[in-house]
C-alpha cells in the first residue's frame, strides 16, 4: 500500500554561503518564490555569513553547517588547486551533523547549489534514501569529482547548455534558465536619478537631457581576475584613440567587490592601471552595491568581459530584464544568451574589439535602444522567475513523487 502523501514537504537548500555571487542570488530569490503552501524551506550554510544575512530575509529557516568555503579559483580552465580538493575532503566530518538535520528536521529532498555541497549531500541523501538535485551553476570541468557526484544525484538543473555533462545521460539534466522577477526588477527613474547624481555628483536638475550626460557602460561583478576587469580598463583607452565626436563622455562603472586575497591585489592592480592609462576621469569603481536592480538600469550598455566559460550569469540577464544591450565574450553559456539582436559578443581578451564594439552602440542611438527593447522581450520569453519556479517546482514533485 502506498504511503499517503505528506500536504508539504521539507526542502534542504545546500550553500557553503562564504559570498554571495549569482549563484547565491539566484538561490535567495529561488527561496523567496518558492511555493510556501507546499514546501517548507531550510537553508544549510556557514552561519553568521553575508549569505545567512541574507538568508534572513525570507522565510526559510537557516542551519548553520561547517560547509566547504567557495573555492579561490586560480586557474582560468581547472577552477581547483589541490588545497581546494584538500580542503573538501576535510569536510567530509560534516556529514554526520548533516544527517542529524536530515533526521531532525524530517527532510524530504535535498537540493545543493554547487558540487562542494552536492558531493556530501550526496553521501547523506543515500543514506536516508531520499532525492537530491544539484544546481550545476559551472561551465568549466572538475573531472572524476563530477562524475563521482553525478552518481549520487537523481537530477541535475543545468543553467545553460554550456553546464551539460556529456557523460551523464539525458533524462537526469534539466535545463532551466535562471530567472528575474521582471515585475518587480525595475527601478524607477527616480532612483536611477539619485544614484546617478551619487556616482557622478551630477545635479539631475540641471541635465536638460539624456544626451549632455556621459554615455555610462559598466560591469557589475565580483572583482576577480577571471571576471577581465582589466581588458574593459584597456578597452577604455583604446576608446580615447578612436575618433570619437568630442560631445561623447563615456564613463566605465566597474560594480562589486573582492572576496579573496587575490581579489583585493588585483582591485589595487586596476586601480593602478587606470592611473597609468590616463583614464581616471573616466573610471568610477562604485565598490559593492547590493541593488543590482537600480545600477543595471543606470547603465547605458552592460558588458561581461569574462575569460573563462561562466554558466549563466546573471549580470546578462538581468541587464535584458531591464533593457539593456550587452557586449560580451563568447565563453561559456553566454553565447546561448547574447543574440546579434540583443548585444555583441567580442574575443575574449580583446580590448581593442571591446572598444570597437562600444563605439557602434553609442554612435548609433537607434541601434542602441533597438537593442535593448529586443533583450527585453527575450527576457520576458526565457528568464521569467515564474517560468523559473514553475519547471524548477515540477523537477521536485517529480523527484518527491518517483524517488
Amino acid at each position: 500500500m502506498k504511503t499517503p502523501e505528506p500536504s508539504k514537504y521539507n526542502i534542504l537548500y545546500l550553500d557553503s554561503g562564504s559570498g554571495i555571487g549569482g549563484g547565491q542570488r539566484s538561490l535567495l530569490l529561488l527561496l523567496q518564490m518558492l511555493d510556501k503552501h507546499r514546501f517548507t524551506p531550510f537553508v544549510g550554510c556557514l552561519g553568521g555569513s553575508p549569505f545567512a544575512e541574507e538568508v534572513t530575509k525570507t522565510e526559510a529557516q537557516i542551519i548553520p553547517l561547517a560547509l566547504p568555503e567557495a573555492h579561490n579559483k586560480t586557474d582560468k580552465v581547472k577552477r581547483f588547486t589541490f588545497k581546494d580538493l584538500y580542503n573538501d575532503f576535510s569536510q567530509l566530518r560534516v556529514i554526520p551533523q548533516l544527517h542529524r538535520v536530515v533526521k531532525q528536521h524530517s527532510i524530504n529532498l535535498i537540493h545543493a547549489n554547487s558540487l562542494a555541497v552536492a558531493l556530501l549531500g550526496g553521501i547523506v541523501a543515500k543514506l536516508n534514501g531520499i532525492p537530491i538535485l544539484m544546481h550545476k551553476r559551472y561551465a568549466t570541468s572538475y573531472g572524476v569529482l563530477d562524475k563521482i557526484c553525478e552518481k549520487l544525484l537523481n537530477r541535475v538543473i543545468l543553467v545553460s547548455e554550456a553546464t551539460r555533462w556529456e557523460f551523464a545521460s539525458a533524462a537526469k539534466q534539466t535545463l532551466i534558465y535562471n530567472g528575474v522577477d521582471l515585475e518587480t526588477f525595475q527601478a524607477s527613474q527616480n532612483e536611477v536619478d539619485n544614484l546617478r547624481g551619487e556616482l557622478l555628483s551630477e545635479d539631475m536638475s540641471h541635465v536638460e537631457s539624456r544626451g549632455k550626460s556621459p554615455i555610462l557602460v559598466g560591469v557589475v561583478t565580483r572583482i576577480t581576475p577571471e571576471k577581465g576587469i582589466h581588458i574593459l580598463v584597456k578597452a577604455l583607452s583604446e576608446l580615447k584613440k578612436i575618433n570619437l565626436e568630442e560631445t561623447v563622455d563615456v564613463k566605465l562603472l566597474i560594480v562589486g567587490g573582492p572576496y579573496f586575497q587575490k581579489d583585493h591585489e588585483y582591485l589595487e592592480s586596476l586601480k593602478r592601471e587606470v592611473t597609468e592609462l590616463g583614464v581616471e576621469n573616466s573610471v568610477i569603481f562604485t565598490g559593492f552595491l547590493a541593488d543590482t536592480r537600480v545600477v543595471t538600469s543606470l547603465l547605458d550598455i552592460v558588458l561581461v568581459p569574462s575569460i573563462i566559460p561562466e554558466a549563466c550569469p546573471r549580470t546578462i540577464i538581468e541587464a535584458m530584464a531591464v533593457g539593456r544591450p550587452v557586449i560580451s565574450t563568447p565563453l561559456g553559456g553566454s553565447k546561448e544568451l547574447v543574440t546579434p539582436e540583443t548585444g555583441i559578443l567580442v574575443p575574449p581578451e580583446d580590448p581593442k574589439a571591446f572598444a570597437t564594439a562600444i563605439n557602434t552602440l553609442i554612435k548609433d542611438n537607434i541601434k542602441l535602444t533597438k537593442m535593448g527593447d529586443s533583450a527585453r522581450q527575450r527576457s520576458e520569453e526565457l528568464f521569467s522567475i515564474q517560468k523559473n519556479m514553475t519547471l524548477t517546482e515540477s523537477v521536485y514533485t517529480e523527484l518527491l513523487t518517483l524517488c
